[in-house]
């Protein structure tokens, strides 16, 4: 499927930085800070480099296209690698294939409907192509029409590298001290080939690359098609599939019976989940989203992270704070972290279903 354009691979990390509660990972620190000459709205350097911006994001989804994109992340307790596939072809036909070391999912749009399987869990996530709630899942599956993001706020400036396969570029890289990026984008085809990402302390937060490029692919309607697994269930609500799959995921990986909250403050979806520590306890992470915030819920064997009980506020790592609270519920200690209010954290600690049917 995948032909013509190929690129070297270049290795790379993503960190997922959990810093309330001390929970914080990092990665090597970048070799560079932010240039002190970056550019800001008004000036001509910022200019280009937002005009270089989109005619990456349009390189991706003007005409019908397929390429191969390569992304690792590096958590707490490893690195996990994630290779895609991708297929386009507009107006609204997309498939996405991702391997990753735990299992492989597909995501296919038909223009009508949607599916998503993950071979980890026994659902299917089948809807119509304008469900609510799609747009939320869980990122790992970044590749949508216009999903690409356009960074106009914050200082940027480009100029001319090579790329992969030492292709003439333009390097765009702005943002702001504590999150900012570079692009590598082709100076003929304006395709990105390259991302890296950055955090606080010039640290790499993430590097994206992208190879076998073909801008004029020839694809099967069958592309676009897809057939559930025998013994599947398939699910047609995006956050009862997204809860019911996690949930699945979560539960043999920790001698903690899972509960789930009965309430999320409007326009949060519930993204992932994943084992971790709290003061050196076993906990579960649920990872809720409303497409600007994140909020977590840790649920705890209770004991010496007790003293995390209560009310507090403590630093998001780039300036700002989030709220910490934590309470005791049938031998578990749970803390809500995030951007809420004292009275939405005491709403979702006091309607935690703790025997969901999943």
């Amino acid at each position: 499927m995948f032909r013509s354009c190929t690129g070297a691979l270049g290795p790379g990390i993503l960190v997922i930085g959990l810093v309330a509660l001390g929970l914080a990972a990092s990665a090597g620190a970048a070799d560079s800070c932010p240039p002190a000459s970056w550019s800001g709205p008004g000036d001509a350097p910022w200019q280009q480099a937002q005009r270089l911006l989109r005619e990456a994001n349009t390189a991706r989804w003007a005409g019908a296209i397929t390429y191969k994109e390569m992304q690792m992340l590096f958590r707490r307790h490893g690195t996990e690698t994630v290779a895609r596939e991708i297929a386009w072809r507009p107006p609204a036909e997309l498939r996405v294939e991702e391997e990753h070391e735990g299992g492989r999912r597909v995501a296919v749009w038909n223009g009508d409907e949607q599916w998503l399987y993950d071979s980890r869990v026994p659902y299917v996530l089948h809807t119509q192509e304008w469900t609510a709630g799609w747009g939320l899942l869980e990122p790992s599956l970044p590749v949508r029409r216009g999903s690409a993001p356009i960074h106009t706020a914050g200082l940027w400036t480009w100029g001319s590298a090579k790329g992969p396969g030492g292709r003439p570029v333009y390097l765009v890289e702005g943002g702001r001290p504590h999150a900012y990026s570079r692009y590598w984008i082709d100076e003929d085809t304006y395709f990105p080939w390259k991302e890296e990402h950055y955090g606080p302390g010039c640290e790499l937060v993430g590097v994206v690359v992208r190879s076998d490029v073909d801008f004029d692919p020839e694809l099967a309607d069958d592309t676009f098609s897809f057939a559930p697994p025998p013994g599947t269930e398939v699910v047609d609500d995006p956050i009862a599939w997204s809860m019911r799959a996690i949930i699945y995921g979560l539960a043999p990986e920790a001698a903690i019976a899972p509960a789930v909250p009965g309430y999320v403050p409007p326009g949060y979806t519930l993204l992932s989940g994943g084992v971790t520590e709290v003061d050196g306890s076993p906990a579960l992470h649920l990872r809720f989203h409303d497409g600007r915030q994140l909020l977590s819920l840790f649920q705890v064997l209770h004991g010496e992270a007790s003293s995390f009980a209560g009310v507090s506020r403590v630093s998001d790592g780039r300036g700002a704070e989030v709220l910490v609270m934590g309470a005791v519920r049938e031998g578990y200690l749970f803390l809500v972290v995030g951007d809420v209010t004292q009275a939405e954290a005491e709403r979702i600690l006091n309607n935690l279903e703790f025997r969901p049917n999943y």
